[in-house]
């Protein structure tokens, strides 16, 4: 993770852990650190995300680590990635995603708590794979999702597991606004820009009263949380993990990582036909 200061006003924050830009339990503390550093500077009013990782932008928690992610807690108890949403959603500035890749459950979670998503219309991919693995997406996308786009396309986001193009995320409201590819850095620099000009007191406090009434409450994040902690020892995850570990290393990470949604409904092929 690093951090560039553009301007007293603006920073960047890019993330990069290739091959996949897989959320491991150091991106949450390394990013939550950044979080809480930045709100104690008064200059800063927009900070943007991207990925230094190409066709990626912030992928799904690394699957070789659910015992770690379960185990990182603040020093009062609290979930880390409960407290890393709630510090973004908090954050004294605006907050902006230049997505230009995949953005996978965990990381897809992530960036709708970020206050304004700009994707690639190209390369920018949606997906909630949680509920095809046998798991409960309890990153605080099944608290968000809704309030964006309505219950009835968060149900066939999470419940599919489909792949869903920049096209069809921004008709559903799961980002700001698309834009090609070539023009995605030049929009958002200029925005950012722009919103610099402005006095942060007006811009915080238009966050704070929408966020009033459109984000989740912590408490709803917590309880989200707690779900995702349950679905670990769910029976449908163990069945499923060592056929998408098999798949993994026959397919290779790159291709089956690049068409998730697919594979998605591969491996449960292989679950229904085991059962039988």
């Amino acid at each position: 993770m690093s951090v560039e200061k553009v301007s007293a006003e603006i920073r960047k924050v890019k993330f990069a852990n290739p091959p996949i830009n897989v959320i491991v339990p150091e991106t949450i503390s390394s990013l939550n650190e950044i979080i809480k550093d930045l709100s104690k500077d008064s200059t800063v009013k927009v900070v943007i995300f991207s990925s230094d990782v190409k066709g990626y932008f912030f992928n799904h928690f690394d699957l070789t680590q659910f015992a770690n992610f379960a185990a990182q807690r603040t020093a009062d108890g609290k979930p880390m990635w409960v407290d890393l949403i709630t510090n973004i959603h908090s954050a004294p500035f605006i907050t902006i995603a230049s997505i230009k890749g995949r953005t996978q459950g965990g990381g897809d979670e992530l960036t709708m708590a970020f206050d304004l998503r700009y994707a690639s219309k190209e390369l920018a991919v949606f997906e909630q794979p949680e509920v095809g693995v046998g798991l409960f997406p309890g990153g605080g996308g099944t608290n968000m999702l809704p309030r964006l786009i309505g219950k009835d396309r968060a149900l066939e986001v999470f419940a599919t597991g489909n792949d869903y193009d920049a096209t069809i995320a921004e008709k559903y409201g799961m980002v700001t606004r698309t834009l090609p590819n070539a023009e995605l850095d030049s929009f958002v620099n200029k925005l950012a820009n722009r919103l610099a000009t402005f006095d942060k007191t007006a811009l915080l406090t238009i966050k704070q009263q929408l966020n009033l009434v459109a984000a989740p409450s912590e408490a709803e994040r917590l309880a989200s949380y707690a779900e995702f902690l349950k679905s670990l020892s769910w029976p449908g995850l163990q069945l499923r993990v060592p056929i998408f570990g098999a798949m993994y290393g026959k397919i290779g990470v790159e291709k089956l990582e690049q068409n998730m949604g697919f594979y998605l409904g591969e491996g449960n092929k292989q679950v229904q036909q085991q059962k039988k």
